[in-house]
């Protein structure tokens, strides 16, 4: 009898889904025991370990010893004998059936069931771990919930909740500092963190993110002075103020301080320049500021107009020659009349007087007019002087 190629048993199937199971169920229902008998067999040797098959078999078995004693031939009575046999062994295949379902159900099932509720814990688990390296904490309290629909006793997935929940208040007050930090407000960043502190000291950089945040409070509480003599038009208080800040922190503001210092020294040298009148030491200083304001700012057009009238200035007060001091003061009283609160002008005036006189002395009355005439129109306080020199002399 010619058989099917077996399978190795690495490939095997399920044994009713095997083409020799079918065929010898096929040649059982046809009452064909014989053949059964040599298909079971030949299972058998495949499955060893099957229970139902085993029964299948010594049922065939039977049926062909009785076969062997039956006379052959044909009667109502042998016809009903074969029915009854028949159902014999449906029943008794249906009981097997039974028997294995049941075993199935009680011993099989529930190490499968156990084993994908083994799976899914520890997926769950990793996925949970895997999450709150990650930071994704709404991931991780997720995978934990669905952990916790599975195992609602369990305490480590309590405990992993509560620390899931307490990860996230951290990380919500840590976002909500550098948030905070990012727009400067330093007071209600100290206020969070310390909050933070609270709860972990040694949450991520917290130290030296509270160390920067304070820093930066007193940095800003220096500002903030500064900024209030800047508004008050106190230049000194302004410049020493900004220049503070630089040395603490250069990164500070630094385009505003940058802005400010740069407005507080050149206003504070014209300031000085304007109080100083004649006073060379306090026209230096005003140089000074306004050269300092040049640091900042080298080209601007008004810083250097400003240093260059201050040099002339200082220039024409600290020279020893009256001509060269006239010719000096006469450039700045050109471009700018009210230089030095008019205190350059006033000076012009005086040294154009007595330069007049000296003319007149020496019977140079050509050029002691022409200095009366200058001194005479100059915007000064009181020229009445040089007005009736003029008149005398004409």
């Amino acid at each position: 009898m010619d058989y099917e190629f077996i399978s190795p048993p690495d490939s095997l199937p399920p044994l009713h889904e095997h083409p020799d199971y079918v065929k010898g169920m096929a040649y059982i229902e046809a009452g064909q025991w014989q053949q059964a008998v040599e298909m079971l067999q030949l299972l058998h040797k495949i499955y060893p370990d099957e229970a139902e098959l085993k029964e299948l078999l010594d049922e065939a078995q039977m049926r062909v010893t009785m076969a062997r004693f039956q006379p052959a031939r044909k009667s109502k009575r042998g016809r009903r004998h074969r029915t009854r046999r028949l159902l014999a062994g449906a029943l008794v295949t249906i009981i097997s059936a039974l028997l294995l379902y049941a075993a199935y159900e009680l011993w099989i099932n529930p190490l499968l069931v156990q084993e994908l509720r083994l799976r899914q814990v520890t997926r769950l688990r990793s996925l949970a771990d895997e999450a709150i390296v990650a930071g994704d904490y709404t991931q991780a309290r997720q995978a934990l919930e669905q952990l916790q629909e599975i195992l609602p006793k369990d305490p480590e997935t309590k405990a992993a909740l509560s620390r899931i929940e307490e990860a996230e208040k951290l990380s919500a007050l840590y976002q909500e500092a550098e948030a905070l930090i990012a727009t400067g407000s330093w007071d209600q960043a100290l206020e969070t963190l310390t909050e933070l502190q609270s709860l972990d000291a040694q949450y991520r950089d917290l130290p030296q993110l509270l160390q920067v945040v304070q820093e930066a409070q007193e940095l800003d509480k220096q500002f903030q002075a500064a900024e209030e003599a800047f508004a008050q038009g106190d230049w000194a208080e302004a410049v020493a103020g900004y220049e503070v800040l630089q040395q603490a922190n250069i990164s500070f503001k630094f385009e505003e301080i940058q802005a400010r210092l740069f407005e507080s020294q050149l206003k504070y040298g014209q300031m000085l320049l304007t109080e100083g009148g004649t006073d060379p030491a306090q026209v230096s200083e005003a140089l000074e500021h306004v050269s300092a304001a040049l640091k900042v700012r080298p080209m601007d057009s008004e810083a250097l107009d400003e240093r260059r009238l201050a040099e002339t200035y200082l220039a024409a007060l600290t020279s020893g020659d009256r001509d060269q001091t006239i010719e000096l003061l006469q450039t700045i009283y050109d471009q700018r009349p009210d230089y030095a609160g008019q205190a350059a002008a006033q000076l012009l005036y005086t040294n154009l007087l007595t330069r007049a006189d000296a003319f007149l002395q020496t019977d140079n009355k050509a050029a002691a007019l022409d200095d009366y005439q200058t001194a005479a129109t100059l915007s000064v306080e009181d020229p009445s002087e040089a007005q009736e020199k003029l008149s005398e002399l004409k």
